[in-house]
């Protein structure tokens, strides 16, 4: 890591890499949908779409995940959310149980050799970790719970309540998003200056659990509380839980230059409104300030006076990290 160089410009840069990251990382990873509370009831559905494949969630007994497209000409079965005993697709009516199997085609009858049981909704694994739903697009997944349980014993998540969704569209690669996070802290205490009076900066250590990166540090602040822990699950899912509050959110690339990051926020039940309200504004400050820089960082990533960079061996070891898990996985 102190000899090495970071990655090119182009890597930040180029359409083709992006496109093997979706198909070969960001399709083949746990990604986190929808909040379980969103599926209590019998027949709830919950559908969306992750890099341009459409999903649906439902609860027929168990909770299962397929693609939201209907097996005849490939409409949008489900739209947004509901509760329904079946579901039907809006253009030609074929109609699907909500364990995927296909009801009813109609006007199918001069087909020639269809077997109905083969055109039931195409599934895709599912998994539930804390108050979410996670979905993985690839094939035979390595279990979501095997990678998150070094976190599960490192943090509570009893007593909380969700609060709110907020996300961000950024002009750079989700990559840059990334790299910010993983550094250690390194840029926390100049480009966060009211957030770094809260933290034990000098005390902040980082480190590898399989595909975790995990960060900590001392805090002292009532938003705070007395430790802070910012997890990374690879390649892009973050969870930060400080105080009385826990804040989760996932970066989601939308081209090679521009990216989406969605926030969800969870508070200890006994927290004020009051108190709610002034954490999500201390917040909402601080993903502006990673805003403007992440979007600077790309405009210097253009420039002709700038092609590699190098790592801070006592920090960036989250970021160097990322790097060749990345280059691996694309090779």
């Amino acid at each position: 890591m102190a000899a090495s160089p970071t990655p090119p410009s182009s890597w930040y840069l180029r359409p083709d890499i992006l496109q093997r990251e979706k198909e070969s990382v960001l399709l083949r990873s746990w990604q986190p949908v929808c909040r379980v509370e969103q599926l209590a009831e019998q027949g709830a559905f919950v559908s969306g779409s992750f890099l341009d494949q459409p999903w649906v969630v439902t609860r027929d007994g168990s909770l299962r995940a397929f693609y939201n497209v209907c097996r005849h000409h490939a409409a949008l079965v489900a739209q947004g959310e509901g509760c329904a005993a079946k579901l039907t697709c809006p253009y030609h009516g074929w109609t699907y149980d909500l364990d995927g199997r296909l009801r009813s085609a109609p006007r199918l009858g001069a087909v020639k050799e269809f077997q109905r049981e083969l055109y039931g909704l195409r599934p895709i694994a599912l998994e539930v970790w804390g108050p979410w739903v996670w979905l993985n697009f690839g094939p035979e997944p390595a279990p979501l719970l095997t990678q998150l349980e070094p976190l599960a014993g490192r943090v509570s998540l009893d007593g909380l309540r969700y609060v709110c969704t907020r996300s961000y569209d950024i002009e750079c690669n989700w990559k840059v998003y990334v790299d910010n996070y993983l550094d250690g802290g390194y840029h926390v205490e100049v480009a966060h200056q009211a957030l770094a009076a809260q933290l034990d900066l000098d005390a902040y250590k980082t480190s590898l659990e399989g595909s975790l990166v995990l960060q900590e540090c001392g805090a002292a602040s009532e938003r705070l509380g007395d430790r802070a822990v910012y997890a990374w699950l690879y390649p892009n899912w973050m969870f930060n839980r400080y105080g009385p509050i826990l804040d989760i959110n996932w970066v989601i690339p939308l081209g090679p230059e521009r990216c989406q990051t969605v926030f969800e926020y969870f508070f200890d039940s006994s927290c004020s409104q009051e108190f709610i309200e002034t954490s999500l504004a201390a917040s909402h400050q601080v993903q502006l300030e990673d805003v403007e820089i992440c979007e600077s960082v790309q405009k210097g990533l253009r420039s002709q006076g700038y092609d590699v960079g190098r790592y801070a061996p006592s920090l960036e070891i989250g970021e160097y990290s990322f790097h060749h898990w990345l280059a691996r996985d694309l090779a």
